[in-house]
């Protein structure tokens, strides 16, 4: 029974011609592309200067700012007012200025006449630009007075290390996480559709009708989307090591033992939704509302710790949760599942509710 059950599922796949391209097409896609678009790493930052000075010095400083790769020089303005106005336009984003005798100060120590000014409708956007700023600026100075923080009292000599991510690599970062959307988003929003689409085409009524039990149907219902999920991640990882040199610091087993699990949990879900929408267009709508709240809760893209408690809270009932942090464990740090014990129990916890719901909401007369 189970034999014919798994064969009549792979055929439901590949008669739609859609659905095996859309696997094959989603993880290059994917791969290829997002690793540049989904980045925080923040440059062509539009400045716009004010020099009132126009001395050597000030030129020398704005130079200092244009070569660091963050900024694009965008207009050199007459007057702050006019500067500003391009910032109203969204045209700047930053804006440095340099008042008149700047070079002046700087020869009797006076002061140091400079401006900085950030747009931060775009928080994040506006804070880094700060920041960037302020270390030009103390780039100029140095450069100026190599020797003016010599003293007398003791040297530190201060060297960084970074662990796990030593270039600070933000695809690196990103490229784990992408994979765990990608395969959250397919095994989630496919078999939200598969009992639905059987609904509207009727065959699920056949299945009724037959003693094939409500365990057997659900649990052959998830079984081609672990071969998808197997592709998906087989693919992600060959496209990660040749086009972009990375390679999982540990055993490439766990991350599949992970995707196992995660599996079990959206393809649950899914099964679930499908089992109490009565169409497709319920069924996706329902999805995306989850898949929406598991991305955003995550700490893909923000820190959990940085949410506030109540939020962090809720996260503990986020299966993306566990399965991204298991996935940048075991892909940068070469983690092993006693080192995560907590994101295989998570996983283990949740899929386990959401399979067993999925089974019993299942109405089948007769079973």
């Amino acid at each position: 029974m189970w034999k014919y059950l798994l064969e009549k599922e792979f055929k439901q796949f590949f008669r739609d011609p859609g659905l095996p391209r859309m696997a094959l097409s989603f993880p290059i896609l994917m791969m290829l592309v997002f690793p540049f678009a989904v980045s925080m790493e923040i440059r062509n930052i539009n400045l716009a200067v004010v020099d009132g000075c126009k001395s050597a010095e000030s030129v020398r400083l704005i130079e200092t700012c244009t070569s660091s790769g963050y900024f694009r020089l965008v207009s050199a303005c007459d007057s702050p007012e006019e500067a500003m106005r391009l910032m109203d336009r969204n045209k700047a984003d930053a804006i440095i200025t340099i008042d008149a005798g700047f070079d002046k100060d700087l020869e009797t120590g006076e002061g140091f006449p400079v401006g900085i000014k950030v747009n931060t409708v775009n928080g994040s956007k506006g804070s880094i630009g700060a920041q960037y700023l302020l270390s030009c600026v103390r780039k100029y100075m140095q450069e100026r007075n190599p020797g003016q923080e010599q003293s007398p009292a003791p040297v530190i000599d201060i060297s960084e290390k970074y662990y796990f991510n030593s270039r600070m690599d933000y695809k690196l970062f990103m490229i784990p996480a992408l994979i765990v959307i990608g395969i959250t988003m397919i095994t989630a929003f496919l078999p939200a559709l598969n009992i639905v689409s059987e609904k509207e085409t009727g065959t699920i009524e056949q299945i009724n009708v037959t003693p094939v039990s409500k365990t057997a149907f659900i649990v052959c219902k998830m079984v081609p989307y672990w071969a998808i999920a197997f592709f998906v991640l087989t693919a992600c990882l060959l496209i990660a090591w040749a086009v972009f040199g990375y390679v999982c610091r540990g055993n490439v087993l766990w991350l599949y033992l992970y995707t196992t699990l995660d599996i079990i949990v959206m393809a649950g879900l899914g099964l679930l939704i499908s089992n109490y929408s009565s169409n497709a267009q319920q069924a996706m709508f329902v999805i995306w509302f989850f898949a929406v709240i598991f991305m955003l809760m995550s700490g893909i893209f923000t820190p959990i710790a940085s949410m506030p408690d109540w939020a962090q809270a809720i996260t503990y009932a986020n299966p993306m949760r566990y399965y991204a942090d298991a996935m940048r464990a075991v892909f940068l740090k070469g983690s092993s599942p006693a080192d995560i014990w907590y994101d295989t129990l998570g996983l283990s916890v949740i899929g386990a509710a959401m399979v067993t719901w999925a089974i019993t909401s299942y109405r089948k007369d007769g079973v």
